[in-house]
């Protein structure tokens, strides 16, 4: 139901105005042994005490209710330090408007009552409850009144005009909400974000505002919302549904009616949800409405049951899963089943099972494969057997093989807070209060993300279709971070602890068991490069389960490498540059990766640096870690990685390793020899392959392009499907967002421009992009946010939109409904179970400018994915694998067909097609 914001305005400000008519003031301190002695309205916004004896030198406050709910103290501050005050008998003037007081001896004339006495008063005569000077002349001061709120990113400095009459107004365009909640403002006195803001609750505001605040009584005075341009005369709205009447074509709809652009009113449908043994007993599968009735219904295949009993379902009206799902008893069903309720009454009214599919006419199944008699190529499968579309058996290849899963990449601090008790940890000047309402500085600091905010969210990525979770470094780091924090985990001091701000041990353990019991498995990012800063805060300290070891100015080389920096030069002119050093690998890899202090890694054998991290991981997979990323894996000696891998797989022969060659892939030699060297016994962020996918769905390269860079993978990583192993993705936290580069016009990473699109253009090729990482070779991982399309699109110090640390925002959203949600959902849920998507071959079968489709096959299973990324069109594709019959896309309402191999494939713009 809507309301009209602008009587929300007026009720807010009347409740105001009659709290302030009945404010009481009561004088408190050490004279009363701090009792509410009530003082006199002597009118002009002044309070006045007059002769209190205070017997000896004491303290007093101000009490506005008597009831310390709202006291002033020094320095006209709410809940401010007492007053002092001599002894004596005094008059005690308090201004409640400023908040101001002044203490004058009992009996001194002050004939223009301004609190200065007549014998030193320059100015006689002061406009009662005027603001004075020490020579009782008026100071006229122009209050500075920062109107904080969504519309610019909650920052001070967007100031009120004073337009007379101690009044200030400004008239802002509000345009959208934020994570908080829609459009909204406080006031902020001078900027200072200090309590002193009004009102107490946020302000809502929407589109065109105009806000006029009173400054005597700092109040706001007025709000009008939903003005034409620069708060010029507002739109005419008769029935006042939000609809102009110019573009109304349902005037007078009924007041606080849902109405469409038309101004029409909207009857919704039923937000009925099938959960069942069909979808893991999730909410968000919809029944639909049958046209012109009040009835809904829903044909779904139920293939199986559970470990609670056999195929089955229930209606859960909202999705809450509370009292309201019906039947009492879960429903069952078998095979294709058609299902028909009714919207006014709750209740089933038909069940029919064992339909043909898509709830045609049965079709006879002999050997009750689930594969129709007519297509069955291998009749008589023993029942239970796992089979084929054509019904014949297969190897499901297990989920402990990385490539059936799909990774979700959490930044931990900025994920979910689920316990703000370990917030501040040992450095609370290290967390900030503001988190990205405040300046770039607020965001270098921790925000507050847990392992408890990760557990209380493992039901959402479940959902999401997540089985591994790739999260930031755990372990302890650095306290002495000056005005900076190590909210990013690369920062090490303790590698056998679990840092503060995270959490503990049994956090970890408790981590560990609730995503075994989700089926997923936990990946560990490890810093084996570098410690924290040589040159600042803690100087390269190193620690071992609290215990002290070195640090880098004491160590003599047997633990950090003292060669410099990479392009340094080695000189003591830090302006000189040695770029080739970059690709020079002895410096690469022997010196400081900027200011990090660098492990020394033994070369033959393990160093006592190589052996401390080895038994650190160690540690950690005795906690549950199941899988490694090495953060910087370029810059560590070749051999000390195999050394490291050979060791936890002693452990573990299941651990997968991967590690970060910033520009790995098929077009970087230097990467893949190492990929394919004795030493490569560690995958590798698939970095070209990124690059190349953003380019084709942004419009600068061709689809044709990138398959015939997908097509060079399996050559330059040495073939025998090497190239499946491989994490590829589209965003991380190193790189501007996907969505941000494809949204804004100004400057992002590595010299480039944004795109400009639209937000719906955008968040429409940015989902083409994430449906290719979900079905190419390779293990998808997902970036956080990005199954909610986020972007920020603030300017780092380098002038970078959306660059570090604005890639690294706070989750944006948990929905379970976005379409970006949706789609990686359905090719999660469809990876974990296809041999052809975990570790097919990928055959091109059509490819132009803007489309490209391909199989990836296995055996007889076959995935067919067509992405489109120009305007609406058929094609027909040949020399498909699919066996022939109709098939429903997994990412959109396309139903095809395949016969003889080939299909006619209609594209819209923007569009993927997913056939299993």
């Amino acid at each position: 139901m809507k309301m009209n914001r602008k009587a929300l305005a007026v009720a807010g400000l009347l409740l105001f105005a009659s709290s302030a008519a009945h404010a009481e003031w009561f004088l408190r301190g050490t004279h009363n042994n701090w009792q509410a002695d009530q003082m006199t309205d002597v009118g002009s916004n002044t309070m006045l005490a007059e002769d209190v004896v205070f017997t000896a030198a004491g303290q007093f406050k101000i009490d506005r209710w008597g009831d310390w709910s709202e006291n002033y103290g020094a320095n006209q501050q709410q809940n401010g330090p007492d007053i002092t005050i001599a002894a004596g008998t005094w008059d005690i003037e308090f201004y409640t408007d400023t908040k101001d007081y002044s203490i004058q001896p009992a009996g001194t004339p002050d004939a223009d009552n301004d609190g200065v006495p007549d014998s030193q008063d320059q100015c006689a005569n002061t406009p009662s409850g005027a603001q004075v000077d020490a020579n009782g002349c008026e100071v006229v001061v122009t209050l500075q009144l920062h109107m904080r709120g969504t519309h610019n990113g909650w920052v001070p400095g967007d100031l009120l005009s004073d337009i007379g009459g101690g009044l200030y107004s400004a008239c802002r365009n509000f345009t959208a909400g934020d994570g908080g909640g829609g459009p909204r403002f406080k006031i902020d006195p001078n900027g200072g974000w200090g309590g002193d803001e009004f009102p107490a609750a946020d302000v809502s505001a929407s589109g065109w505002t105009e806000v006029v605040v009173n400054g005597n009584s700092l109040s706001i005075s007025s709000v009008t919302t939903d003005m034409a341009a620069n708060c010029g005369i507002g739109v005419v709205d008769s029935d006042n549904d939000g609809v102009p009447d110019s573009a109304d074509q349902c005037p007078n709809t009924r007041v606080g009616a849902d109405v469409d652009t038309n101004g029409c009113e909207i009857v919704p449908d039923l937000a009925l949800h099938l959960r069942g043994t069909h979808n893991g007993w999730v909410a968000g599968d919809l029944l639909a409405r049958v046209a012109g009735t009040n009835s809904y219904e829903a044909c779904r295949n139920f293939a199986a049951g559970d470990a609670n009993g056999g195929p089955r379902f229930k209606i859960d009206p909202d999705g809450g899963w509370g009292s309201d799902a019906f039947p009492a008893q879960d429903e069952a069903a078998n095979g294709w089943t058609y299902i028909l309720v009714d919207g006014n009454s709750n209740s089933l009214v038909n069940v029919d099972t064992g339909l043909g599919e898509n709830c045609g006419a049965a079709p006879q199944d002999t050997d009750g494969d689930g594969v129709p008699d007519g297509t069955d190529q291998c009749p008589n499968t023993p029942a239970g057997t796992n089979v084929d579309a054509t019904g014949c058996e297969v190897t499901v290849t297990p989920l402990s093989d990385f490539r059936n899963r799909s990774m979700y990449f959490v930044f931990v601090d900025r994920f979910h807070n689920g316990d703000t008790s370990n917030d501040g940890g040992n450095n609370p000047a290290g967390t900030s209060a503001s988190k990205q309402a405040g300046g770039l500085s607020e965001w270098k600091k921790y925000w507050g993300g847990d392992i408890q905010g990760l557990i209380d969210k493992l039901d959402y990525l479940q959902i999401l279709g997540i089985t591994a979770i790739w999260v930031t470094p755990l372990n302890d780091n650095i306290d002495n971070t000056g005005s900076d924090g190590a909210y990013h985990g690369y920062w090490g001091r303790d590698f056998y602890e679990v840092d503060e701000h995270m959490g503990d041990w049994a956090l970890v353990d408790q981590l560990d068991a609730e995503m075994e019991a989700r089926g997923m498995k936990l990946v560990l990012d490890i810093a084996l490069n570098h410690s924290n800063q040589d040159d600042q805060y803690e100087f390269g300290s190193l620690y071992k389960e609290g215990t002290f070891i070195t640090d880098f100015l004491q160590d003599d080389g047997t633990w950090y490498h003292r060669n410099g920096a990479i392009a340094d030069c080695g000189d003591s002119d830090p302006s000189t540059q040695c770029f080739g050093e970059w690709d020079d690998p002895w410096a690469y890899t022997n010196k400081t990766l900027f200011n990090l202090t660098d492990f020394n890694h033994g070369v033959s054998s393990n160093s006592v640096a190589d052996q401390y991290l080895i038994d650190a991981a160690v540690k950690w997979m005795q906690h549950g870690v199941d899988a490694f990323r090495i953060d910087a894996i370029k810059h560590i000696e070749p051999s000390f990685i195999k050394r490291f891998n050979d060791a936890v797989r002693a452990v573990d022969p299941d651990v997968y390793i991967f590690g970060e060659w910033y520009g790995a892939g098929a077009n970087d030699p230097v990467s893949m020899a190492f990929l394919n060297s004795a030493n490569g016994k560690s995958e590798l962020l698939d970095f070209n392959l990124r690059d190349k996918i953003e380019a084709a769905i942004a419009g600068d390269t061709t689809m044709t392009e990138l398959n015939a860079h997908i097509e060079s993978r399996p050559g330059a990583m040495g073939g025998n499907g090497r190239e499946s192993w491989q994490p590829i993705f589209l965003d991380n936290h190193d790189a501007t967002r996907t969505s941000v580069f494809l949204q804004t016009s100004g400057a992002v990473d590595n010299g480039r421009t944004g795109k400009g699109f639209s937000k719906a253009l955008a968040d429409a090729r940015q989902n083409l992009g994430m449906a290719l990482v979900m079905t190419l070779p390779g293990i998808p991982t997902i970036y956080y946010g990005s199954e909610q399309n986020s972007a920020w699109f603030d300017a780092n110090g380098d002038g970078q939109i959306g660059h570090d640390p604005y890639n690294r925002e706070a989750m944006p959203s948990f929905s379970e409904t976005s379409d970006a949600f949706l789609m990686i959902k359905a090719l999660a849920e469809l990876r974990a179970q296809s041999p052809a998507l975990a570790s097919g071959s990928y055959n091109e079968r059509w490819v132009n400018g803007d489309i490209l489709v391909f199989e990836r096959v296995s055996g007889s299973d076959s995935v067919m994915v067509a992405v489109n990324r120009g305007g609406s069109t058929s094609i027909n594709v040949s020399s498909l694998s699919l066996a022939d019959g109709q098939y429903n896309s997994h990412t959109s309402g396309d139903v095809v067909n395949v016969s003889g191999g080939s299909a006619v494939l209609n594209l819209d713009a923007n569009e993927v097609i997913v056939l299993h």
